[in-house]
């Protein structure tokens, strides 16, 4: 019988690698900081307290997030949508946000690149059923496209 301990620290190793592989790109920003770029990469504008949620930091924290990120023109604040406020990325903050998340896929696929197509599958698939059970879609804020939607969706989706 497996050891479920074993394999959790297996997945957590995997995750850290994942981690340690990525954060040259990250250059001096926050893993907070590039979650946020990443969330914000999916939508035109988003709401600080929408974003506070899927990066999983209280609403002051954000707000000074924010703050940062506006400071070193990657994020942009809009005008208030009734009580929220709504931001959006610049130009330069959309080019950071492609920027870390093609680090991050370029360090899954190098994890990836000694495995044959059968195990690819399998992979996928027990990684599809592990993904069901998650609650929330933060889970994918690092996320390059979004791996809970149908994989034939997510490949022709514009970068």
């Amino acid at each position: 019988m497996m050891n479920t301990n074993h394999i959790a620290d297996q997945l957590s190793a995997v995750s850290t690698a994942l981690e340690d592989a990525s954060v040259d790109a990250y250059g001096d920003l926050s893993t907070s900081a590039v979650a946020a770029l990443l969330i914000m990469r999916r939508s035109p504008a988003i709401s600080i307290g929408a974003v506070a949620k899927e990066v999983r930091l209280s609403h002051s924290a954000t707000v000074r997030l924010i703050d940062r990120l506006e400071k070193s023109w990657l994020v942009r604040r809009l005008r208030r949508r009734g009580r929220e406020v709504m931001v959006e990325l610049t130009v330069r903050g959309k080019r950071k946000a492609v920027d870390v998340a093609e680090a991050r896929r370029k360090a899954a696929l190098s994890l990836l690149s000694n495995i044959d197509e059968s195990q690819l599958e399998n992979l996928s698939s027990m990684l599809k059923f592990i993904l069901n059970d998650v609650e929330s879609s933060s889970s994918t804020r690092y996320c390059y496209d979004n791996p809970l939607k149908d994989e034939t969706l997510a490949e022709s989706e514009p970068a």
